[in-house]
């Protein structure tokens, strides 16, 4: 289907996030930013239009999702595939990813124990990963120090 290669079942690429979004992350203005990001998942969007060669989606759906050390509650994600969903992505909202421990995304094939390991990504890094549809499952781990922010998102036909 498309020319990029799916080494262990992740590929990483760069967008360059608008200046509204960028100023948006700086105030840590959340509700602001998913507003923002749902311009990129819109068919003329940056992210649709990197998403389709690889994923032919008619749609697609995101989250933001904000992992904070200070959240008493935070520990690690569970493994899951994301079900019927063709394809899934994660791109960074962190303005300086060296500062978080921990928050990890981590990937493998189903019936695998060994995994890769991806620390939280820069803002703009977009890491697209392969899911059940796939035989391909992830979970992300626990932040020990900082606040992991990611628009986190989905493709579907």
């Amino acid at each position: 289907m498309s020319k990029f290669q799916f080494e262990n079942g992740f590929y990483r690429a760069n967008l360059t996030p608008p200046k509204d979004i960028l100023e948006s992350v700086k105030k840590r203005d959340w509700g602001q930013v998913d507003h923002l990001c749902g311009r990129l998942v819109k068919e003329d969007g940056a992210l649709f239009q990197l998403l389709y060669p690889l994923a032919g989606q008619s749609r697609i759906e995101f989250i933001i999702n904000v992992r904070d050390a200070k959240n008493s509650w935070e520990e690690d994600g569970i493994w899951h595939d994301d079900g019927s969903r063709i394809l899934a992505f994660s791109m960074g909202l962190n303005l300086a990813p060296e500062t978080i421990k921990g928050g990890e995304l981590l990937i493998r094939p189903k019936g695998v124990s060994a995994s890769q390991r991806l620390g939280p990504p820069a803002i703009g890094e977009v890491v697209i990963f392969k899911t059940g549809v796939d035989g391909f499952e992830h979970k992300v781990l626990k932040v020990e120090q900082g606040q992991r922010v990611v628009m986190a998102g989905w493709c579907y036909q």
